[in-house]
């Protein structure tokens, strides 16, 4: 189940970022020192300067060659702290970046695939590149000037106390702290939630724009592009809202803070002009008021920019902190004879020797109904009821049934992509959720009925089961599931591109290549969804008959709703309204009364 996100204030959210990016804190670090060095730099640049004029202006000599030494030295060294700054900032913020989005992932592939499942794709997408490049401006615009914006100013205070004047020192240290902490936080709550619609807006948008551009030649083909196009207008319409209530907020800040900082300098020459002070005094006293400002103004800049980082932040860790529907166990490990293989690219330390033959494959009054992303049921019935059947090892057992009677939710049961509400699968006797799920998932291969294809070669796309599979074993695999022929159909063969989601292989051809990538992956036990559905049936008559033999000893699975393929079965169970209703051979089943007699009068 998936739980509350904890700790989404901003000090809470501060800590985990920070503890998410320790092993870069240390350049961190060096990227204030070096901020806090070109800014003093920069400042004692201008107090020179000043200084320097006003003595000029009441003819006080003045060593110029000194003077100008010391202001190159000066520029120097604020020219080269600056770069060091920037070069420390985001070397800082590109790697905590990079470590932001890794545990994102490591994170999410325990919840796949039933929470991934259930969630919208184009968010997701959002969450992990959109927010978390918004996050950035936390580690390389926020943590650096917010120290400076402290000690600078500080510094600069009583710098002017003892140079200048304290009654001058006190105007601008209460000039700054206004500018630094009070005015930020004017509208603070407002613009807090703006900016978490904002993200959710552009989360909401990524997803509608994510489905029309998949689904392209389906808005064009029904005339829908105009009002897709209303649809997205609506989406944006709460969106520009959001941003117009933070240009606002933002506005308003600013303009506040450049009234007080012209406020102040008009303040600071009239105190000095009242105590006395002579030019030379009067002038470096307006020069270090004036450039104190500048890094208590950096709170404003980016206090807006906080506002979403937090608010991308909180999106982030409602992803990471949700709790995986199918958990590995926690100490893994069968306690039956049967322990799981698993492939050769699994973990080190995961891998079983194989049993001496597959494994049976048992469901015992097995419930399920389809949760969402909270664990909670999602219809009245649930898709699987009370469902017990057995596939042993060597033969080739049919699972049968109209649409919708729950044969594929099985097959995704039998690899734990939900775990059954009341009931036990097992493996000879062990039940499946005592295994790790590497070494289950390696040793029990399921060929979807809408597989996924990566927009990549063949040869990459079918060695996503085996990563060092040689061509000979590729080729063996692509022959029993018949995409030979398909091969030998395309100029560049193996290394042909076959574009996104497999767009340029038919329906047929996709399911082919899936299945020939099950077998490459040599599991156990072999679940096949519907893996011929969309073929002819002189396609299919052949893929089944290569496909025989090459399961001969594996646990075999078969699901299916046309009949005309489950002849050969060894044995058959009928599903009905996700509960098993006749169990048999074919002929059996084929001459009584029932369910399956129904299937086949229908076909």
């Amino acid at each position: 189940m998936s739980r509350p996100t904890p700790g989404l204030a901003p000090a809470a959210l501060r800590r985990r970022l920070l503890t998410l990016a320790r092993p870069v804190l240390p350049p961190l670090a060096l990227s204030a020192l070096a901020r806090l060095t070109q800014l003093s730099a920069g400042i004692a640049l201008l107090g020179t300067a000043g200084w320097a004029l006003g003595r000029l202006a009441v003819g006080a000599p003045v060593r110029t060659a000194t003077l100008v030494w010391v202001m190159v030295a000066l520029s120097l060294v604020k020219g080269g702290f600056r770069y060091a700054e920037q070069f420390c900032g985001h070397l800082v913020a590109f790697r905590a970046l990079a470590l932001l989005r890794v545990h994102f992932f490591n994170r999410l592939e325990p919840q796949a695939p039933a929470a991934v499942a259930g969630r919208a794709s184009g968010d997701l997408l959002a969450r992990v590149t959109k927010d978390v490049d918004r996050i950035e401006v936390f580690f390389a615009h926020t943590l650096v000037p917010a120290v400076t914006a402290v000690v600078v100013p500080a510094g600069t205070v009583v710098v002017y106390a003892c140079l200048v004047s304290p009654w001058g020192a006190l105007a601008l240290a209460v000039a700054l702290g206004l500018v630094g902490a009070v005015i930020p936080q004017l509208g603070a709550h407002t613009a807090g939630a703006a900016a978490t619609q904002v993200r959710a807006r552009r989360g909401t948008l990524a997803q509608h724009v994510t489905d029309s551009v998949q689904g392209v030649r389906e808005v064009v083909g029904f005339g829908y592009q105009g009002r897709r196009l209303a649809e997205q207008a609506a989406l944006e319409e709460p969106l520009t809202t959001g941003l117009t209530t933070l240009g606002h907020q933002v506005a308003r800040r600013r303009g506040l803070n450049l009234g007080l900082a012209g406020g102040t300098l008009l303040a600071e020459l009239a105190i000095l002009t009242a105590t006395g002070v002579g030019p030379p005094g009067l002038l470096l006293g307006l020069v270090l008021a004036l450039a104190a400002f500048p890094p208590a103004l950096a709170v404003e800049d980016f206090a807006a920019d906080l506002q979403q980082a937090y608010a991308a932040a909180r999106r982030f860790f409602q992803i990471t902190d949700a709790v995986p529907l199918v958990p590995d166990p926690a100490s893994p490990g069968p306690t039956g004879e049967y322990a799981a293989p698993t492939r050769e690219n699994a973990p080190e330390g995961s891998r079983a020797p194989p049993p001496p033959t597959a494994p049976t494959l048992r469901f015992d009054h097995v419930t399920f109904t389809h949760p969402d992303l909270q664990g909670r049921p999602t219809r009245a019935t649930p898709a699987l009821d009370d469902v017990t059947f057995t596939a042993r090892p060597g033969a080739l057992t049919a699972l049968v049934g109209a649409s919708g009677s729950g044969k594929s939710t099985a097959a995704s049961l039998a690899v734990r992509a939900w775990d059954p509400d009341a009931g036990v699968i097992s493996l000879d006797g062990t039940d499946i959720r005592t295994f790790p799920l590497t070494g289950l998932r390696a040793d029990v291969g399921l060929a979807a009925q809408h597989p996924y294809l990566f927009r990549d070669t063949i040869a990459v796309n079918l060695r996503l089961a085996k990563p060092t599979a040689t061509e000979a074993e590729i080729i063996a695999a692509c022959h029993t599931a018949c995409f030979d022929e398909v091969l030998a159909e395309l100029p560049d063969g193996l290394a042909t591109d076959i574009g996104e989601s497999g767009e340029r292989l038919s329906g047929g051809q996709r399911q082919r290549l899936a299945l020939a990538r099950t077998l490459l992956a040599a599991p156990a036990v072999l679940l096949l969804d519907e893996v011929t559905s969309q073929l002819d049936a002189a396609t299919e008559a052949r893929v089944l008959a290569r496909l025989r033999p090459a399961v001969t000893g594996k646990t075999t699975l078969y699901i299916a709703h046309r009949l005309s393929t489950v002849r050969a079965a060894d044995w058959i169970v009928v599903l009905d309204a996700g509960r098993v209703v006749q169990q048999g051979t074919y002929d059996a089943l084929a001459a009584a009364p029932g369910a399956f007699a129904d299937l086949l009068a229908r076909e």
